[in-house]
């Protein structure tokens, strides 16, 4: 079975005409009906037929069932190429989410350059659920991602690092600013900056609104994590962040959460289950793991 024939096919389904799909692939019109006629034959069945009535083409079911299938074969396909030219080049493609980037990698990257390992490394920007969508279409080797459960995937590797807690973010003139703690609740009137869906800060804070029995006043999502703490400095909302978010640098105060039970935000090395092992992906683990053991030697 020819992969370009299952390509031409592919596309006939998204486009239903013949002569769109030899213009997208810059080929005759004879060639793209040939490709079918090849897979009808190859199959013993028919794949499309053409409503004269209407003047349109029509995907048979079994061609609705190869289409399928060959969406898988050519994300699989695709995937493989990346990893393999990933092995060639000795390069990992390695996702940091902003927070845990912010955190982890200025301190990491002494280990990576130490370890002559720096060069081998493009560093991939996201929030943690975009940059899973990655892991699994194959476009990033590993990353490390937050989340509020353990990260169960049979395509991926998951490996829990670190729990680490969500906070109450004000400014240091705020009125909450001399609490020890503070519960959710106490929270009903305030106006709150958050992070947007691309983080995993927003699955965490529907937890704590549930658990509290109201609808939170948000104001303003962004994925500019800098924007949202000049907000909360401003005194323009209360922030709601993980308490690895805050540096000395922000003079922002953060505040335990008193709610029991609550989420975790779990720090975890994923990476995909299929990959081919190489020395460069080893060593990268291996120092993550290192550093991690320093850095929160409880965890």
């Amino acid at each position: 079975m020819n992969l370009k024939d299952l390509e031409y096919f592919q596309r006939l389904v998204k486009e239903k005409s013949f002569t769109k799909v030899a213009q997208a692939f810059h080929v005759s019109q004879p060639t793209v009906t040939y490709a079918v006629k090849r897979l009808e034959k190859e199959l013993d069945t028919d794949l499309i037929f053409r409503d004269q009535s209407h003047r349109s083409l029509v995907i048979t079911k079994s061609g609705m069932i190869l289409s399928k299938h060959i969406s898988t074969i050519l994300n699989e396909l695709s995937v493989a190429i990346r990893e393999i030219d990933h092995l060639k080049k000795q390069t990992l493609e390695f996702g940091l989410p902003p927070i845990i980037g912010n955190y982890y990698f200025p301190k990491l990257s002494a280990f990576l350059f130490k370890n002559n390992l720096m060069e081998h490394v493009n560093l991939i920007d996201g929030g943690s659920k975009d940059l899973y969508v990655l892991l699994k279409r194959g476009k990033i080797d590993m990353a490390l991602l937050g989340s509020t459960e353990p990260i169960r995937d049979p395509e991926l590797y998951s490996e829990l690092l670190v729990k680490k807690n969500f906070s109450i973010v004000v400014s240091p003139d705020h009125p909450l600013a001399q609490r020890k703690s503070v519960s959710f609740n106490e929270l009903e009137n305030e106006a709150f900056v958050l992070l947007n869906e691309h983080y995993v800060h927003p699955i965490a804070f529907q937890k704590f609104s549930q658990q509290a029995h109201f609808e939170p006043n948000i104001i303003y999502q962004s994925n500019n994590l800098t924007i949202l703490k000049g907000m909360i400095k401003e005194r323009v909302g209360i922030g709601f962040l993980v308490d690895l978010a805050i540096g000395p640098e922000d003079h922002l105060i953060c505040i335990p959460i008193k709610d029991q039970p609550q989420p975790d935000f779990l720090i975890s090395l994923v990476q995909r289950d299929s990959a081919l092992e190489s020395h460069s992906r080893d060593q990268m683990c291996q120092l993550i793991r290192e550093f991690t053991d320093i850095e929160h030697p409880s965890s």
